[in-house]
């Protein structure tokens, strides 16, 4: 059998890679205590939590979680997730808070932004995507468009129950 040198191997793996495709990953802070957001802030993240956990439904939507608790609009999926991570993989509502929010644009691919609020003073916003052209300003446009569409939703139900 044929022995192939470490320089072959390294020669085929750069040759393999750019088929591979590029990830970026981009993670945007937020501070509560120093921003004027008015919309990606803790007590709107807390409002919307409160009512996927009420009005949703339960959903998987990936290979981590199962029977995440959901909720859907006209442009946009809503995901909760367990604090605990995989140690409340059936993201049972008594082994752990979802301070956790995943807000998916099903028209496109892989358009998945994670919204975290654990902390009491900033909101992490975490983006993994395959393409390079991805800038701040888009991904905040994004959880904002998603945000607003989902609190007149909110909106729209209050006003129907009162």
């Amino acid at each position: 059998m044929r022995k192939l040198c470490p320089m072959s191997l390294l020669v085929i793996a750069l040759s393999v890679l750019p088929a591979q495709g590029r990830t970026v990953d981009l993670v945007l802070r937020i501070d509560n205590r120093k921003s004027e957001e008015e919309v990606i802030n803790k007590a709107n993240l807390v409002k919307v939590k409160e009512f996927i956990l009420k009005k949703g439904l339960r959903e998987t939507y990936c290979n981590r979680y199962n029977n995440n608790p959901a909720y859907h609009t006209e442009n946009y999926s809503y995901y909760l997730n367990p604090d605990s991570g995989q140690e409340n993989a059936n993201c049972e509502l008594d082994k752990s808070d979802f301070n956790n929010l995943t807000i998916r644009n099903p028209r496109k691919k892989n358009q998945y932004r994670n919204v975290e609020f654990l902390d009491e003073h900033y909101v992490y916003i975490r983006v993994s995507s395959p393409t390079e052209d991805l800038t701040v300003s888009q991904t905040r446009e994004f959880v904002i468009e998603a945000m607003k569409e989902i609190l007149r939703e909110m909106d729209k139900e209050k006003s129907a129950t009162t």
